[in-house]
C-alpha cells in the first residue's frame, strides 16, 4: 500500500482524530471506525467491490472474485463480526474461512485483510498455499516474551489434567491476557468420531465477558495467520477515543494523549 493511496490516507485521518494512543493493540477493543479501517483501503487502493446485506452489514468482494469479506454487526445468522472466505476459483465453495468476533480491534482484521489482498494480487504467496509452519506463526510472539504453556487435550480444555503431546499447544502473552492456540484433531487417534473437534488456529485476548476471539480453519495458510500474530506482537500504539475503551481492560492498557 503506497503512502499516497486514498484508503490509507482516510485511515490516517481517522487516527489523527482520536484523542488517545493505547497499547497493547489486543486490549484496545473495537473502535467505532473499525469497519472503515478495513473497507477503505480494500475499496480505494485495491479495487474490492462493496455491497450491503442489510442495515450496517457490508460485503466486500476481491477483484478476482475468489475472496469475500463480510462485516456483519447486525446479521441474523452470523455471530462473528467479520467473516472471511477464499475459494479456489470464482463461484466455488470456500476452501477456507476465518472469523473475528465482536470486540476484535480493527487493526487485527486489517492486518489479515492486507496480507490476503497481496496474495490475491500476486504480490505474495498464494492464499491457498499449504504452508503449515507453526514457527512462522509463533516467532513474532516469542520474540516479545509470549510463553508456551502446555499441550492439551482439546481447544477448550485448559485445566491441569493430563496433557497430550502434539494434540494442541497454547501460547500466552506476558500479561496473561492474550492467547494463541493450535489444535490438531488428526493427532487424537482415540478421539470419539461423534465429537466434532475443530482443527486450526484460535487467537484472542481480554477477560471473560470483555474480550474477542478469532478462529481460522486448518486450511488457512500459516503465513496469513502470521500477519495477525505480527500485529499482536507489534509494540506501536493504536488510536482510540476515550469512549471506545473497554472499561474492564482500561487498567491493563498503556494510555497516552495523541499528538495534537
Amino acid at each position: 500500500m503506497t503512502s499516497d493511496s486514498r484508503g490509507a490516507a482516510a485511515v490516517r485521518g481517522i487516527d489523527q482524530a482520536k484523542a488517545l494512543r493505547v497499547s497493547p493493540v489486543y486490549l484496545a477493543g473495537e473502535d467505532r471506525s473499525g469497519a472503515a479501517r478495513v473497507v477503505y483501503p480494500l475499496r480505494d487502493d485495491f479495487g474490492w467491490s462493496v455491497g450491503s446485506t442489510g442495515v450496517a452489514n457490508v460485503v466486500l468482494d476481491s477483484p478476482c472474485r475468489r475472496a469475500r469479506i463480510g462485516y456483519l454487526p447486525t446479521h441474523p445468522v452470523y455471530t462473528s463480526l467479520w467473516v472471511v472466505g477464499v475459494a479456489i476459483a470464482p463461484l466455488h465453495p470456500f476452501a477456507w474461512t476465518a472469523g473475528f468476533s465482536h470486540g476484535t480491534p480493527g487493526e487485527i482484521v486489517a492486518a489479515f485483510a492486507k496480507a490476503l489482498t497481496y496474495d490475491l494480487a500476486g504480490g505474495g504467496r498464494d492464499a491457498l498455499l499449504d504452508d503449515r509452519d507453526l514457527d512462522l506463526v509463533v516467532a513474532p510472539l516469542l520474540q516479545v516474551g509470549w510463553r508456551t504453556t502446555h499441550s492439551y487435550v482439546g481447544p477448550e480444555d485448559e485445566g491441569e489434567g493430563e496433557a497430550t503431546e502434539g494434540l494442541g499447544i497454547r501460547y500466552v502473552s506476558p500479561d496473561g491476557l492474550a492467547r494463541a492456540r493450535w489444535f490438531d484433531s488428526k493427532a487424537d487417534e482415540g478421539a470419539d468420531p461423534s465429537v466434532n473437534r475443530r482443527e486450526g488456529w484460535d487467537l484472542g485476548a481480554g477477560l471473560p465477558g470483555a474480550g474477542w476471539g478469532a478462529a481460522f480453519s486448518a486450511e488457512v495458510p500459516d503465513h496469513l495467520v502470521a500477519a495477525v500474530t505480527r500485529r499482536l506482537a507489534a509494540v506501536r500504539p493504536v488510536f482510540r477515543d476515550e469512549r471506545e475503551l473497554v472499561p474492564e481492560l482500561r487498567e491493563h492498557l498503556i494510555v497516552s494523549p495523541s499528538l495534537p
